[in-house]
């Protein structure tokens, strides 16, 4: 049978990438001077500096020189995200999708996730495609869903190429197509998934003949255009 995982959450994250009026809090927090980079931090933060609002937002997110603590951590994250900071519009969606420092609110989790995904971002997207599929925040639509998946995919995504087959594979929000499985999940395989890795031997056995060579022409084909094309930027932090 054919096993659905839907794409989790995003992981919250933060890279500092040292600038001018931000080398010191940079440094200190790579030399583990944690309350030393929070102390930095916090200053530009108050500053408006939209990079010291996203940094420190993790601080807190993470209890790094502080006590952890979300709702400052939110706080933060939408100080930065108001100023169009990427990486904290995306973890500001995650934190309300998941109810921390903020109520649970999937509405607010898809505004901010469809704004992005409008833009190309494609953790967005298989983050919205979710939302989607279950219908939370938006109305159930697993075309959407689809949809969102294969634009995320086609970027190197894994967990958009793992949901985006398994959706082939269960002909849902597209026609059933077990050589279109077999290929995408190929693909979130080859990129160590697992449940991407046994779904597709579940569909190569629905393969035989003309169809099954069809399938592992394809395959590779996937792998070349949206893992082997995306590997350099998929190990980059985001």
């Amino acid at each position: 049978m054919w096993r659905w995982v839907v794409a989790g959450f995003l992981m919250l994250s933060v890279t500092v990438q040292a600038v001018a009026g931000f080398d010191e809090a940079v440094a200190a927090a790579n030399d583990g001077k944690f309350a030393e980079a929070f102390e930095a931090f916090s200053v530009l933060a108050e500053q408006d500096d939209v990079r010291a609002q996203q940094a420190l937002a993790w601080m807190y997110y993470e209890g790094q020189g502080r006590k952890r603590d979300y709702e400052k951590a939110a706080y933060w994250y939408r100080k930065a995200a108001d100023q169009g900071n990427i990486t904290a519009q995306i973890n500001l969606a995650q934190m309300y999708a998941y109810g921390q420092g903020v109520p649970q609110d999937f509405v607010e989790a898809a505004r901010w996730w469809q704004k992005l995904a409008e833009q190309g971002d494609s953790r967005s997207q298989a983050a919205l495609a979710g939302l989607y599929f279950q219908g939370k925040g938006v109305e159930q639509n697993k075309a959407t869903a689809t949809s969102l998946w294969r634009k995320a995919a086609e970027q190197g995504n894994m967990e958009a190429q793992r949901n985006l087959g398994l959706m082939y594979g269960k002909g849902q929000g597209v026609e059933q197509d077990d050589v279109q499985a077999y290929a995408w999940l190929h693909a979130a395989a080859k990129q160590g998934d697992k449940v991407a890795e046994q779904s597709r031997d579940y569909a190569l056995q629905q393969l035989t003949g003309a169809r099954l060579k069809e399938a592992e022409l394809l395959a590779g084909q996937y792998v070349e255009k949206y893992v082997v094309a995306f590997e350099e930027e998929n190990k980059k932090p985001h």
